[in-house]
């Protein structure tokens, strides 16, 4: 996954993580977008090895590699 395969809610929630870790539902309030949004593209952007679960109970995240940085 590079920057031409993002989707406006993945640089939405990178651009919260870029920032420090966040859970599922800080995304949520910060992103404006649904839970179900930003819990499938946390999927994807953890399957790329972009976003790192850090905590599950919380559902803890943080950004493990930003892949516009790679242009």
């Amino acid at each position: 996954m590079d920057e031409r395969d993002l989707r406006p809610a993945d640089k939405a929630i990178l651009d919260v993580l870029s920032q420090g870790r966040a859970t599922k539902g800080l995304l949520v309030d910060e992103t404006g977008y649904s839970r179900n949004t930003v819990y499938n593209r946390l999927e994807v952007l953890q399957a790329a090895g972009h976003v790192r679960l850090v905590h599950e109970p919380t559902r803890l995240f943080e950004l493990a590699s930003d892949p516009r940085d790679s242009n």
